[in-house]
């Protein structure tokens, strides 16, 4: 029946897509599985106005902070001992007043039972990667999953594609979904593992790649397994990171091959322009950025306009806190803190993730009431401190090093003597020590002077034992580990 419905292309057939979504309405009516139900309000809600949203925002913080101060040991006991009840609160001003929470603090408090999490019933647990430092495990019940699925939706939908669409992921080793199968970490799972799996195969027909699992990059054949595959199966949506795309393009250029052509691809990274337009013309698709840390699914995506991505507020109270703990600037780089409006197994409130980022006051074109933050600017621990007590986030320099051509990709290294290292994978024939000493130059107008940077040219770069890389690696503290 799928076959002839259908047909054999069926990467973009309406029709199929319109029997999955009516399958996914019906499931939400007659079922637990209600991420459809969700979903339809997240897209609704997402063009309401700006104030119309925040006086949402407010309603749902107002219940959250109410609810943890109530029944939660761990967050009763925290704002007690600073003299604060929430429940006197007025407005979202007032957040400032609680106290911010780490992963460290949180991962306590669930072990010595300061969420009672043995007392609120079935749950199942999803971890993290790692990749901001510990992996840090949050419960989930299987109804939050369901409106965490469906943010996710709602990210992808803003791009074109549509459940039915065959679709493509390339995740990091040490993905939870591969169990452990490539960095032998298999405590790292996926919450209702069952259900993702089937809904993945099945509504969003999704090719799960083999991830790069070399700590070194330059296995020609793990790329080629990825080329071959995508070419084949054509997807109109791939997911995938950043060193990824680029180890593709530059497998595909070296090799002579045919280039792919994806229409839609969501890549976590954040790439120059002038990189990101390169790209975009390589692989003939239209790229998109989203947050979706693995703890809070869906914070922000990019519309069609591509101007920052779309702030979750409906679902996601979103501050940018500065080195004082105070707000931030528009623009400015600073410390994300989220608060999780709809965990109320584990609530996250105040919780500094550990990545860096930055917010616009204007409005997006598209219309939407959702407000704007800029791309990710990086990862708290990847912030190179220069000798002088500066420190700069990892935009900064890859900002610099994305813009050069002669590069295929490349790692800052900091040194324990604090000198900068770059290792430099050059892009053909394009690299020579002049290109070594331009980008050596544009450094140091960012970095200063006085701080030595040497480019060094090398075959592969190494990645993190997760997976994942690291465009910039700062050196460790001393006494760290």
């Amino acid at each position: 029946l799928y076959n002839e419905l259908l047909g054999q292309d069926t990467s973009m057939s309406p029709l199929y897509s319109a029997l999955i979504e009516a399958g996914y309405d019906l499931l939400s009516k007659i079922s637990p599985c209600t991420a459809w139900t969700h979903f339809k309000a997240l897209q609704a809600s997402q063009w309401l106005s700006p104030d119309e949203l925040s006086r949402r925002r407010w309603e749902k913080l107002k219940g959250l902070l109410c609810f943890s101060f109530e029944t939660v040991p761990f967050y009763r006991d925290l704002w007690k001992k600073h003299a604060i009840n929430p429940r006197s609160f007025t407005s979202e001003n007032d957040m400032l007043r609680l106290p911010i929470v780490t992963k460290d603090e949180l991962t306590g408090a669930r072990e010595r039972g300061a969420f009672l999490l043995d007392r609120r019933g079935s749950y199942h647990m999803s971890s993290t990667s790692g990749t901001t430092g510990s992996s840090f495990n949050v419960p989930f019940t299987f109804s939050t999953y369901q409106k965490k699925y469906a943010n996710h939706l709602r990210q992808v939908y803003a791009s074109g594609w549509r459940l039915g669409m065959q679709s493509a992921t390339l995740h990091y080793s040490g993905h939870p979904q591969f169990k452990g199968a490539y960095d032998g970490k298999k405590e790292a799972k996926e919450p209702y593992s069952w259900f993702r799996e089937r809904a993945l195969h099945l509504a969003h027909r999704r090719l799960v790649l083999t991830p790069y699992y070399e700590r070194v990059t330059g296995n020609d054949s793990i790329v080629a397994s990825w080329y071959h595959r995508l070419r084949r199966s054509a997807p109109f949506m791939f997911e995938t990171m950043d060193i990824n795309l680029l180890m593709l393009r530059d497998f595909i250029e070296r090799n002579n091959l045919p280039r792919l052509s994806i229409p839609k691809t969501y890549v976590l990274a954040t790439f120059s322009p002038r990189l990101r337009s390169a790209l975009e013309e390589f692989f003939t698709t239209e790229l998109f950025d989203r947050y979706s840390p693995h703890e809070i699914e869906g914070v922000a995506f990019a519309c069609r306009e591509h101007h920052g991505m779309h702030m979750a507020i409906d679902s996601y109270h979103i501050e940018f806190i500065d080195d004082r703990n105070l707000p931030a600037e528009p623009g400015e780089t600073a410390h994300l803190v989220i608060t999780d409006l709809d965990n109320y197994l584990m609530p996250l409130i105040r919780y500094k993730i550990g990545d860096l980022g930055h917010y616009y006051e204007e409005p997006c074109r598209c219309g939407r009431g959702l407000p704007l933050m800029g791309e990710i600017d990086g990862r708290t621990r990847d912030c190179v401190v220069l000798q002088n007590g500066r420190k700069i986030p990892p935009s900064q320099i890859t900002g610099i090093l994305n813009d050069e051509p002669a590069l295929s990709f490349f790692q800052v290294v900091q040194n324990d003597d604090s000198s900068i290292t770059v290792n430099a994978v050059p892009h053909h024939s394009l690299f020579s020590p002049e290109v070594a000493e331009k980008i050596k130059n544009a450094l140091q107008q960012v970095l200063g002077s006085d701080e030595k940077i040497t480019i060094v040219p090398v075959r592969g770069i190494g990645l993190e034992a997760n997976g994942k890389y690291r465009f910039v690696r700062p050196k460790t503290p001393a006494g760290s580990s």
